[in-house]
């Protein structure tokens, strides 16, 4: 998983639960980390094996707990994939423009 940055003082942090500057408790924070990372998991995996709606379906769970440009990326190589070029440019679109 990624680096979390504390709410409280923006801090990184790779390690939890809580903030190694303030000791802030970003359990709860951590915990949708790790929901939105097996989210990602089961749509890569879902992907591979060329269930391309169950990956999408995945990948906006992993969206709807955080944005960001990682599940717009993995949009865009599963719509590519399924062969909706339409879509997969617009996820690419979107993933250039929040990065």
């Amino acid at each position: 998983m990624s680096t979390l940055r504390c709410p409280v003082c923006r801090a990184d942090n790779s390690a939890g639960p809580n903030c190694r500057r303030c000791k802030a408790d970003l359990a709860i924070l951590w915990t949708l980390e790790q929901q939105r990372a097996a989210h990602i998991t089961e749509a890569r995996a879902a992907a591979a094996d060329s269930r391309f709606d169950e990956a999408l379906e995945e990948l906006n769970s992993a969206d709807t707990l955080r944005h960001g440009t990682d599940v717009s990326r993995y949009r865009a190589c599963v719509c590519l994939l399924a062969g909706d070029f339409a879509s997969a440019m617009e996820n690419r679109r979107l993933a250039k423009n929040q990065g």
